[in-house]
Formats: structure tokens, C-alpha cells, sequence
């Protein structure tokens, strides 16, 4: 898996999409509660140019809690210098109104993440060997204005769901071609709808190639047809997590359709709200 510089990694290694995938731009706004989430670097004396570091992608689950992947939010032992900033955004151009970015004021990540040294998550992507969670909350500053959250999938949706009309569909702000500097990240909302995934185990599932890119980590994996009247109602069954190789082999996603995640969520909302004083419930 490529990693983050600095303190933060915030995209899987992935690659260029196969002939086979289309990527919408969401310009029907099917999906207003899916947001990238943006580490901008303030002008500094580390030589790190100012800008976008890097993104990801993700969803709201609660009034703050933003629900991405794992290595997204996971900083190393080091901690994140003070010139580095995390936003989240739910513009359908990330840049279109920088007023619109919201600060993200604490972090977490699933207990069973491997820890990150030396500022750098150096894990053994695929997991297909490494029974973990790549799954991590962001908590916003402030709720964003006109977006409502969605619910996680029931339990075992993937066993159960997995029809012909159950398509799935894989929304984020990734590149649509992963050799371009994050200077040229055009920072814009697509999906993909792809068939359905296969079910590797009870924190995993794995699709084909061509499905995701760079940035596209932590964005949520919804259930089809991509024609339901509820688009905007749809419930999170999987987030973005890394692809084999350079996605030419396949794609990983995290499942939040087993009993773990959703308890954690809870726990680590109510840790939030007690000492934050948020007065929310996920």
C-alpha cells in the first residue's frame, strides 16, 4: 500500500481504471452525504509544499461523525505538525467554496488497526492475511449545513443482499488517473456501479478491477439499483479500503455490516460526546 508522508494516510494504492468502468460525476447530487475529506498544508519552513498533502473520501453517519477507512484517519506516533490541516467537504467540487470546508477536530480509527511507525503505515495491503478493520471516524467542528446522515447496513447485508438487483455502488473523489501530483486532483464526486462483490470473510469484501483510485479510500460502498427513488436514503454496507497491485487485479472493501463496527461507532461517539460535550448520538 503506498503511504502518506508526514502524518496521515489518507490513500490506498490504487490504480487506473479498466475500459470496463464508468465514472459518473454525482451531478444529480444522488449522493449530498458523501464528502472527501482534505489534509491542506499551510505555507511552512519543512519544505513541504503548501496545498492539498492529500484526500480521501467518506460519509455522514451523525450530525459530526464523518465514517471513512482506517488509514485515512490513523496518524503515526509522531502526531500531525502543526502547519497540516484536516477539512471535509461535501461540495461536489471539493474546490468550488473553500467556506464549505469543514475543520475536523478528532480523530479515531477501529481498535484492531495495526499501529503506524515512523510516520508511515507500512501494512501488508491486500489484508486478506490480517484480520483488521479498516474502518476510522472523523469528527467535524461543526454539522454541514443541508446534509442529512445515512445509517449503516443491517447485519450481514452482503450475505443477503447479493442479487442481481443488488449492484453495488462505490462513491468517492479519487483520481481518474493515479500518476497525476495531488497539485492536479480535480477533486470531484463520482460513482461507479459494479456487479456484486464477493464476500471474502466478516470484515472484507473484494470486487474487480478498475472500481477505485487514489482518494477514492474510505468512501462508501451503498447497495443498487442505482434507480431507486432513494438515492439520498441509501444505507453504507462497505468503505473503500486499498486494491491489489495497481488495481488491475482487484479491489478490498471494509465491511460496517457486522456486529464490531457498528458497536465501536457507538462507543467512540459517547467517549466524543462525553468530552467534548457534543450531546449527540450516532
Amino acid at each position: 500500500m503506498r503511504t502518506l508522508i508526514i502524518a496521515l494516510v489518507l490513500a490506498a494504492d490504487v490504480g487506473t481504471l479498466s475500459a470496463q468502468v464508468v465514472r459518473h460525476i454525482d451531478v444529480e447530487n444522488l449522493f449530498p452525504s458523501v464528502g472527501s475529506a482534505i489534509v491542506w498544508v499551510e505555507p511552512n519552513n519543512a519544505g513541504v509544499p503548501p496545498g492539498v498533502l492529500a484526500a480521501g473520501s467518506g460519509v455522514l453517519i451523525g450530525d459530526r461523525v464523518f465514517l471513512t477507512a482506517a488509514h485515512v484517519t490513523r496518524p503515526s506516533e509522531d502526531g500531525i505538525p502543526p502547519f497540516i490541516h484536516v477539512y471535509v467537504t461535501f461540495n461536489l467540487h471539493v474546490f468550488d467554496d473553500r467556506s464549505t470546508w469543514i475543520p475536523v477536530v478528532a480523530q479515531a480509527w477501529h481498535p484492531s488497526t495495526p499501529p503506524c511507525h515512523n510516520n508511515v503505515c507500512n501494512w501488508d495491503f491486500p489484508p486478506l492475511s490480517m484480520s483488521f478493520s479498516d474502518v476510522g471516524l472523523m469528527l467535524l467542528e461543526s454539522p454541514p449545513k443541508g446534509i442529512k446522515p445515512v445509517k449503516l447496513a443491517h447485519a450481514g447485508s452482503f450475505e443477503t443482499g447479493r442479487g442481481d438487483s443488488q449492484d453495488q455502488i462505490i462513491v468517492g473523489y479519487g483520481f481518474p488517473d493515479h500518476a497525476q501530483p495531488w497539485s492536479q486532483w480535480p477533486g470531484v464526486r463520482h460513482y461507479v456501479v459494479v456487479s456484486p462483490e464477493q464476500v471474502w470473510d466478516d470484515r472484507r469484501t473484494t470486487g474487480g478491477s478498475g472500481q477505485i483510485c487514489l482518494g477514492d479510500s474510505g468512501g462508501p460502498t451503498f447497495f443498487g439499483p442505482i434507480g431507486d427513488s432513494g438515492n439520498k436514503r441509501r444505507e453504507v454496507a462497505a468503505v473503500t479500503s486499498a486494491t491489489v497491485g495497481d488495481c488491475s487485479t482487484g479491489s478490498i472493501f471494509a465491511r460496517v455490516d457486522n456486529a464490531d463496527v457498528p458497536a465501536w461507532i457507538d462507543q467512540q461517539v459517547q467517549q466524543w460526546a462525553a468530552k467534548l460535550g457534543m450531546g449527540e448520538s450516532q
